[in-house]
């Protein structure tokens, strides 16, 4: 019997995207001396800012018939000379006049630590997914392993990823941490001066067995309308495949639409 979603029950994934995000920030902290003429001057290095987008989008229908369909993202990163650090978050709601059909969310947080070669980073990853519909209270996933860029260009972007983890139902029939691989991509092509497409996808097979896997797509379109105060229109489509889904869903929640989106 599914239980109701409580904060404590989320403490450990908190800790542990804490873990990831501070802990190699700490390390990364710089103080450098400088010695001139027997002064000592310490410099420090003053912490890269956060960029990223808040994307937004609805549409409904009253009269006869009410329906309200709601799609929230947020995406910020920091970039420095140690790591690039990643947050992403989207919520689907949609109801009519009769109930909610749709209630869940999805956030995931990545750090990609630069290794030597610039080509090459070592990434750390915790992801959270809640569904009111779903038998279980939150599903939480951790993984860590290596990323390589194939591409990294201006106009077009590629890159892969692969390593390992363990997934969790939490207060599902089965409350047990589930190892598994990652293997995933992001792709990014600019078309034109005001239109770029990217895509981004993550298989998650089971380590014992193969046919029993998770399968995370996301793909869009973004046109620029507003270059000044850089706002874009977004037409997207998310996927979450679920080959063995829990008891009455079904494997696929598909979520498309579209969007502004302002960055900051």
């Amino acid at each position: 019997m599914k239980t109701s979603f409580t904060l404590p029950r989320m403490f450990p994934v908190l800790f542990a995207a804490l873990a990831v995000w501070v802990v190699p920030a700490n390390v990364h902290a710089q103080v450098e001396t400088v010695i001139e003429e027997g002064e000592i001057v310490e410099l420090v290095e003053e912490a890269p800012a956060w960029k990223g987008s808040f994307a937004a989008g609805f549409n409904g229908k009253t009269g006869n018939s009410q329906n309200l369909d709601l799609n929230f993202a947020v995406n910020v990163t920091r970039e420095s000379d140690f790591a690039t650090s990643n947050f992403v978050g989207n919520y689907f709601y949609a109801s009519n006049d009769v109930l909610t059909t749709t209630d869940r969310w999805f956030s995931q947080f990545r750090q990609e630590i630069k290794l030597k070669n610039p080509r090459w980073s070592w990434f750390n990853q915790v992801g959270v997914e809640i569904d009111r519909f779903k038998d279980f209270d939150y599903r939480v996933a951790l993984h860590t392993g290596l990323s390589f860029k194939v591409i990294d260009e201006d106009v077009r972007k590629l890159k892969l990823r692969f390593g390992g983890g363990a997934s969790r139902e939490v207060e599902s029939i089965n409350d047990d941490w589930s190892p598994e691989l990652q293997f995933g991509a992001d792709w990014e092509r600019k078309l034109f001066e005001n239109t770029r497409v990217y895509a981004t996808v993550d298989y998650f097979p089971d380590v014992s067995e193969f046919a029993d896997y998770r399968l995370n797509t996301n793909a869009g379109l973004d046109f620029l309308v507003d270059a000044k105060r850089n706002i874009n229109f977004r037409i997207f489509a998310q996927n979450r495949y679920d080959s063995t889904p829990p008891t009455g869903n079904e494997e696929s929640d598909l979520d498309y639409g579209a969007a502004l989106v302002v960055g900051f």
